[in-house]
């Protein structure tokens, strides 16, 4: 993991009214760190320091180790979202962040940014936004994964990539998939084979194309009947 500071680039990111101001006077906004592929940026149970960090480019899984030892996906995050939101205030992170692919992410100081806030309304507003985004992801995965089924949720994670991609003004119907089946199939809550039978009804039923980890969206539409479970 390396760490460097920025000043180029900030001026055309969607994060700037937030990250501004946090870092010291010489600079435009914080540090930002690269982490190569399967790196962690953070480990569970290691201490937050009050640290958020803003995807600019890449993507991350999200890792929970259960009693046994076992691990388990329970999220994925790719620019432009933001990790460590759901530790402010905890004594360790609840999960790690390992990158999917060589990433990069800015490092906001909490401390800095909730002092600005305090004085600056509009920033505050962005960090209330952030929050209440971070508490609906929580309450909208445990949805899923208790009420829904697998075929409904492989459909919704599909879609979720999709809205980052066009968020970070990318193609929304044809992306590479950064994590790997057996990483889907943690998240999902299935088996690696289960992931493999659900593509293969998706393509044969002529919603997506997959070639390796090339993935085009033919009909989203139809995605949508999938993940909201009303096919006819």
């Amino acid at each position: 993991m390396r760490l460097d500071s920025y000043r180029s680039n900030c001026d055309r990111c969607i994060h700037l009214p937030l990250c501004e101001g946090t870092a010291d006077a010489d600079q435009i906004a914080g540090h930002r760190l690269r982490v190569r592929r399967h790196d962690s940026l953070y480990r569970m149970g290691e201490s937050p320091g009050n640290r958020l960090y803003s995807i600019r480019s890449g993507s991350f899984k999200l890792l929970m180790t259960r009693p046994g030892g076992e691990q388990q996906v329970i999220g994925f995050a790719m620019a432009p979202e933001f990790l460590g939101l759901n530790t402010l205030g905890a004594a360790g992170h609840s999960a790690s962040a390992v990158a999917l692919e060589d990433s990069e992410v800015c490092v906001i100081d909490w401390d800095r940014q909730a002092f600005r806030g305090r004085r600056q309304p509009m920033q505050r507003a962005g960090l209330h936004t952030l929050l209440a985004g971070e508490i609906r992801r929580a309450q909208r995965a445990t949805l899923l994964l208790h009420h829904t089924h697998s075929r409904q949720r492989m459909a919704d994670l599909m879609l979720s990539l999709s809205n980052a991609h066009r968020s970070n003004g990318y193609s929304p119907v044809r992306f590479r998939l950064p994590m790997s089946r057996c990483d889907i199939a943690s998240y999902i809550g299935v088996s690696a084979e289960c992931v493999s039978r659900l593509l293969d009804q998706f393509r044969r039923q002529g919603m997506v194309a997959l070639q390796r980890r090339e993935l085009t969206l033919l009909d989203p539409d139809a995605l949508r009947r999938a993940a909201a479970g009303v096919e006819g």
